[in-house]
């Protein structure tokens, strides 16, 4: 007899890659900064657009030293 089991979602599950924390510029626009092993992690709302259009970026970057001790924490 098979066993049964819980379907996976398609695409497979979904794991959590970091922690994102809200920030704001010094303009004041907001956006989220998070850390991915020796990356730092941004996503930044796109500035214009059509409707429908994609509205958000995803950024990556080196993490710098101050931004690992920062991790560190």
């Amino acid at each position: 007899m098979r066993e049964q089991s819980t379907p996976t979602p398609k695409g497979g599950a979904l794991l959590p890659a970091c922690r994102l924390y809200r920030k704001a510029s010094a303009k004041g626009a907001p956006y989220l900064m998070g850390r991915l092993g020796g990356l730092r992690v941004l996503i930044l709302p796109k500035r214009d657009g059509e409707e429908g259009e994609h509205t958000h970026n995803l950024l990556l970057a080196e993490a710098t030293q101050r931004d690992q001790k920062d991790g560190a924490r």
